[in-house]
């Protein structure tokens, strides 16, 4: 039994906290500076070795940024006092609940992901399902390839749907990289946010909904970035964000414009469409450089588009459906667009998905 399947109803929910800029102190942020100079420079060494159009248009973005130690980011939420992360994706399931206009005792099937959960044997999915009370005959499971989830979070309720095993999907979003990381004294403290999104999957029209998806994996950049106690197991002391291996970051970050291009053109394809075809582009974003860059390498200057790190940081998996969100309630995206998206996460894997909006 195979059927159309699409997105009904998206929403997102961004604390009310804000942490700007000077919540670092002057002297800290200058060390930052002298860093982040070091790493353009590496950045520019690196990516000086493919001359590309790729590479040059990355270069362009993130030499405009420059020294910057904050990277673009202005502003980022932060949970209040007492909040956790499958509070904000509770209240963010509700809302897309009620904007895709079903009775919860249809959703059968329940997917989410927390960047840095409150426990790490429960999954939050579960504290959404019992917060909204669904049915108990709901299959209920957390979904983790960290900041690309929501695409694989798409992936298994898209097969789970078309296959007749479940009517609707309810897949939930969440980051506490503000609140809840413990800071390293590094940079990559000042890029993350608090947030979380939530989508309901379920039966579209013929021609509507996904149509195409491309996903990819180089297991080998795993060290890129995790999450841990340096030289120790993560039980044994305070973890943090950090560097495992150096030249695996440089790669996953100098190359992560051509990843989003090849995998972008690979779910056009599928779809039997170009990138003049695409009329709203979701791009990931870790970096504020990371969307313009690859737009323009894939010529897709009719695209529209949501910008959020300037006032977020990036919120890891709720990139994505926070700019449909944002997207839709602004009338960026409307109902017939055709939507390209792209994602990546630490492991590392990368994804894109083709849909064209709407029931």
């Amino acid at each position: 039994m195979n059927k159309s399947v699409g997105v009904l109803g998206v929403a997102a929910y961004l604390p009310t906290g804000v942490r700007k800029n000077d919540f670092w102190p002057e002297e800290v942020s200058r060390k930052w500076q002298e860093k982040a100079a070091r790493r353009l420079d590496a950045t520019r060494e690196h990516l000086s070795r493919d001359a590309s159009p790729i590479a040059k248009a990355s270069l362009e973005a993130i030499t405009a940024i420059g020294s910057d130690p904050f990277m673009g980011a202005v502003e980022r939420r932060t949970m209040p006092d007492g909040m956790r992360a499958w509070d904000m994706e509770t209240i963010a399931a509700r809302e897309a609940i009620q904007r895709a206009g079903i009775a919860k005792e249809e959703i059968d099937l329940v997917l989410g992901y927390t960047m840095i959960p409150d426990f790490i044997n429960v999954p939050s999915a579960c504290v959404v399902h019992s917060n909204l009370g669904l049915s108990q005959r709901c299959t209920t499971m957390g979904i983790d390839a960290v900041c690309n989830s929501f695409m694989m979070q798409l992936t298994v309720a898209q097969a789970m749907i078309a296959s007749g095993a479940a009517r609707y999907a309810l897949i939930t979003q969440s980051s506490a990289l503000a609140s809840r990381l413990p800071p390293s004294g590094e940079p990559i403290d000042v890029g993350g946010g608090d947030g979380a999104a939530a989508m309901i999957i379920g039966p579209v029209s013929e021609g509507r909904g996904i149509l195409s998806m491309a996903h990819h994996t180089e297991g080998k950049l795993w060290g890129a970035l995790v999450c841990g106690a340096p030289g120790k197991h993560w039980t044994e002391d305070r973890c943090f964000a950090y560097t495992h291996d150096k030249e695996a970051n440089h790669d996953m970050v100098s190359r992560i414009a051509d990843r989003a291009v090849h995998v972008v053109g690979e779910s056009l394809e599928k779809a039997s469409l170009t990138p003049a075809d695409v009329d709203f582009y979701a791009c990931h974003q870790p970096f504020k450089w990371l969307r313009p860059a690859t737009q323009q390498a894939l010529a897709m200057e009719k695209a529209r588009y949501v910008d959020h790190f300037h006032y977020t940081g990036t919120v890891s998996a709720v990139n994505l459906p926070l700019q449909l969100a944002v997207g839709e309630k602004e009338g960026i995206l409307k109902p017939g667009d055709v939507v390209t998206c792209f994602q990546g996460g630490t492991g590392i894997t990368w994804s894109s998905m083709t849909m064209r909006w709407g029931r």
